[in-house]
């Protein structure tokens, strides 16, 4: 009997730090798209947090939680489980509607996610790098100095041309992915707006971060040769130096 007893108290303890593993559970809400690789960088937003660009749901995830314990749960780990649901569904973001925290009655953290597509068309150049460079040598001694190849250092490792464009309203030069090697940042795609400053190579650029959420900086040429510019992240200063070619 105190055997039995011992190992029914082992069998709590085992509940108790362990848990039980969480369920998934899945609604679709319209078609899915092209899934995605392992590794695909898709933002996660909260409640409160606006998301840069019109989107659709997709589904809706919800994790729940197991019984038995009030000990455990990781909610990094329980994202994991909705991004790769995301990626396979061909998401480009997610928006988690709903998080409650482990309780003596749930082990894990229980979160609801809604799945996004968006459904905006992204501004893209449509520029080999072998043109865009006989176009900078097709117009020596007439260029903008802010128009050329740019190489990034800092935080984020990039290649951009820069050209005159204004076919926006507001925007006298464009800027544009050369090199990156993010998929959700192929070749072409759009990554700075920019109009010209009221003082000699100043310029306003309209940057736009990794999720497109958009920043307004100015910067001033560097002996024409290079800028600064920061893009704060978790209240950190995070500068990006570019580099003309």
């Amino acid at each position: 009997m105190k055997s039995f007893i011992n190992a029914a108290f082992f069998l709590l303890l085992v509940f108790i730090f362990t848990g039980c593993a969480t369920t998934v559970s899945y609604k679709s809400q319209s078609v899915a798209g092209k899934s995605r690789p392992a590794g695909y960088p898709i933002p996660v937003y909260t409640g409160q947090q606006k998301i840069p660009r019109p989107t659709e749901i997709i589904g809706t995830i919800s994790i729940n939680a197991g019984k038995f314990t009030m000990l455990g749960g990781s909610a990094g780990k329980e994202t994991e489980k909705i991004l790769k649901k995301a990626r396979e569904v061909g998401a480009d973001a997610v928006k988690l509607v709903a998080i409650e925290k482990p309780d003596f009655a749930n082990p894990n953290y229980r979160l609801t996610a809604d799945l996004l597509r968006y459904v905006d068309i992204w501004e893209s150049i449509p520029i080999s790098e072998e043109d865009f460079r006989a176009y900078l040598a097709a117009n020596a001694g007439k260029l903008d100095p802010i128009e050329g190849i740019w190489h990034s250092s800092g935080f984020v490792f990039q290649t951009i041309g820069i050209m005159k464009n204004d076919s926006m309203a507001g925007r006298d030069f464009v800027g544009f992915i050369l090199g990156f090697g993010n998929p959700v940042w192929p070749t072409g795609t759009k990554r700075i707006d920019i109009r010209r400053g009221l003082e000699p190579d100043s310029y306003i650029l309209t940057y736009y971060l990794d999720d497109f959420e958009r920043r307004e900086i100015p910067i001033i040429l560097g002996n024409k040769r290079s800028f600064k510019i920061n893009v704060p992240q978790d209240e950190e200063d995070r500068f990006i130096i570019y580099r003309k070619e």
